[in-house]
């Protein structure tokens, strides 16, 4: 029995260096196509290259190889940059006062704690991120604000000019 099992390690072994010898092969090809990957990195799509890079298991630069015109791109896929919070909970949470009100805001302006905090600092949206009470505008201020907005869009009236009076001569 030891020389079958002798045997059958032997065959073991030599299959494992076998495999041993296409990984090291494998190995030293990476590099080569890593190479072939940076030379052609420019004509390559931002998507592209995360795609890549992902496969790779490396960060990527998310500079785009060429700057669109201005002008000519669209609005709907920019990205912008992060906010200061505006608003902040007794508890810690914040939110910067953009997009749909948060869940955790919603329900602490509901609760006992959130409507005497209203009830204290009236017109006041939240509790200031900075401590200090922001008020929005009374429905009076903005109907004033909405008017002069309008006024100065209204375009001037122009009076005719007035025809001259020449005398006739007789």
């Amino acid at each position: 029995m030891a020389f079958t099992t002798l045997k059958s390690l032997d065959a073991e072994i030599k299959q494992l260096e076998a495999q041993k010898k296409l990984v090291e092969k494998r190995d030293g090809e990476v590099p080569k196509a890593l190479a072939v990957l940076q030379r052609y990195a420019k004509v390559l799509t931002p998507a592209q290259r995360r795609q890549v890079a992902k496969l790779i298991g490396e960060s990527i630069d998310t500079q785009p190889a060429r700057a669109p015109k201005a002008g000519t791109g669209s609005l709907k896929g920019r990205k912008l940059g992060k906010v200061a919070a505006k608003y902040r909970l007794p508890s810690g949470e914040t939110w910067a006062g953009r997009g749909l009100t948060p869940k955790a805001f919603a329900t602490w302006a509901k609760s006992a704690d959130g409507k005497a905090w209203a009830k204290a600092n009236p017109g006041a949206k939240f509790p200031a991120a900075d401590g200090a009470v922001t008020k929005s505008p009374t429905k009076a201020v903005r109907k004033v604000t909405k008017a002069v907005k309008k006024a100065s869009k209204a375009k001037p009236i122009r009076k005719p000019a007035k025809k001259g009076t020449a005398k006739a001569a007789s």
